[in-house]
């Protein structure tokens, strides 16, 4: 018990971080006499405006020697995986909601190839994702069916927006966002 009181002292004065806290002790080797900590606060220098800061300390029972180094926030998961092989589907283009009755949907495959229903017909392409950077390559190729007027335009701009495709991310609320060149964005929920 005492070594546990020692190190978290050692610990959290080694870490120097405002609003320090310990995590508890994790076993990390009794064969050199090590105990390994978690040490979360905020930087005290003033250009880091208080960011969060996570440091993992080492301290060595024998010789009361102390070591710290900074740990990395954990980094979100690649949106890829959880994007690509998902059904989704369009509720809104261009701001505008997709039309009533209509089904916009999008794949990306894992295989490269795009693909979905646009209005009353079907589309396929090829795209390239790394990270949130989307290339869709046109042509956009599919079946051509007649379909009514407001099916059409909306069809028509929602091709072209994909074709000019520079990002695809999802949202904190785990929707689909895809950009277009133009600024014009294409959101999607998971069907």
């Amino acid at each position: 018990m005492q070594v546990d009181k020692a190190s978290r002292a050692a610990c959290l004065k080694a870490a120097s971080l405002n609003d320090a806290v310990t995590g508890p002790p994790i076993r990390y080797s009794d064969r050199l006499l090590i105990d390994a900590r978690v040490v979360t606060g905020t930087w005290p220098q003033p250009h880091m405006k208080g960011a969060k800061a996570k440091m993992l300390c080492l301290y060595h029972r024998r010789s009361k020697r102390v070591e710290v180094q900074e740990l990395a926030y954990p980094i979100p998961p690649a949106p890829q995986a959880m994007i690509k092989d998902v059904w989704w589907q369009a509720y809104s283009i261009d701001g505008k909601p997709v039309v009533s009755g209509s089904e916009v949907t999008l794949m990306l495959g894992s295989d490269g190839k795009v693909g979905g229903k646009s209005g009353c017909n079907g589309y396929g392409a090829s795209y390239q994702l790394d990270g949130s950077s989307l290339k869709v390559f046109p042509p956009m190729i599919g079946t051509m069916m007649a379909c009514a007027p407001n099916l059409m335009d909306q069809e028509q701009a929602y091709r072209a927006l994909m074709e000019k495709a520079t990002i695809a991310s999802l949202t904190t609320d785990g929707k689909l966002e895809v950009v277009s060149a133009s600024g014009a964005t294409i959101r999607f929920t998971k069907k």
